[in-house]
């Protein structure tokens, strides 16, 4: 009875998890570029006592979490600053914590320092992965490969100045994780080169890829196996106490 109900156990401290990355999708759906996390398909350890008839299921701890690259919508916002990658690239920022990661959020602004951000105050990097400093400007474009474009203030009317190019990199998505800080890095906390294959869409803004409604339906479904979860480890309960009673019936 002891396996019923152990296995039982994991699996209600797998939906746990699930709940987790369920609350944490539904919380950004709203966030330009997000990458719906995925549920952790869960690996488990049977760990078996010698000389006894009985085993246990523990659930191992995944700090790495995978998440879905399908595009999100894309809205044509007529702001400049806004910029979408078309393809299955990513920019390069520099998060708080100074690790660089990637990102598809794109909703960019220019920060107190003239330094390009996006819109959760990450730097957005270089092809040379340094900070993109503009001068002062009267108009921006920004190319289908990343090169920022600027107007000077007194400058022939239609003579723009390249400042750079926004990093970018379609390379080795397959090994792309979430790391604890919600970034997306490689399995081995480290990021791709800057391959400059993205194609940039200006004045577009990719949304989530967060499906509210397949969220909540996941939600329900979760819930039902909840249930019969804890049902299970009531009747592992219920078996066992019968188990104890029968052995004390005198002979």
């Amino acid at each position: 009875m002891d396996r019923l109900a152990q296995t039982a156990l994991s699996a209600i401290r797998q939906m746990q998890d699930n709940k987790f990355d369920l609350a944490h999708n539904l919380a950004n759906v709203n966030v330009p570029g997000f990458r719906r996390d995925l549920p952790n398909e869960g690996n488990a350890a049977f760990l078996q006592e010698l000389d006894k008839v009985s085993a246990k299921v523990l659930p191992l701890e995944v700090e790495l979490r995978r998440f879905s690259n399908e595009a999100g919508p894309l809205n044509n916002t007529g702001v400049a600053t806004d910029v979408a990658i078309l393809n299955e690239g990513f920019f390069f920022i520099s998060p708080p914590s100074g690790e660089v990661a990637l990102s598809r959020r794109g909703d960019f602004a220019i920060n107190e320092n003239s330094q390009l951000v996006n819109g959760a105050g990450d730097l957005v990097l270089s092809d040379a992965l340094e900070p993109i400093v503009l001068p002062n400007f009267t108009d921006l474009s920004i190319t289908d490969i990343g090169e920022i474009l600027v107007q000077e203030p007194g400058s022939t009317p239609g003579q723009y100045t390249s400042v750079g190019f926004i990093g970018s990199t379609s390379s080795e998505i397959d090994q792309l994780v979430k790391s604890l800080d919600g970034k997306i890095r490689k399995n081995d906390g480290t990021v791709p080169d800057p391959d400059q294959t993205a194609k940039f869409g200006q004045e577009f803004l990719e949304g989530s890829n967060v499906s509210a409604v397949e969220e909540l339906i996941q939600n329900i479904d979760m819930q039902r196996h909840f249930e019969i979860n804890v049902k299970l480890i009531k009747k592992a309960s219920d078996l066992d106490s019968a188990g104890t009673k029968l052995m004390s019936l005198p002979n």
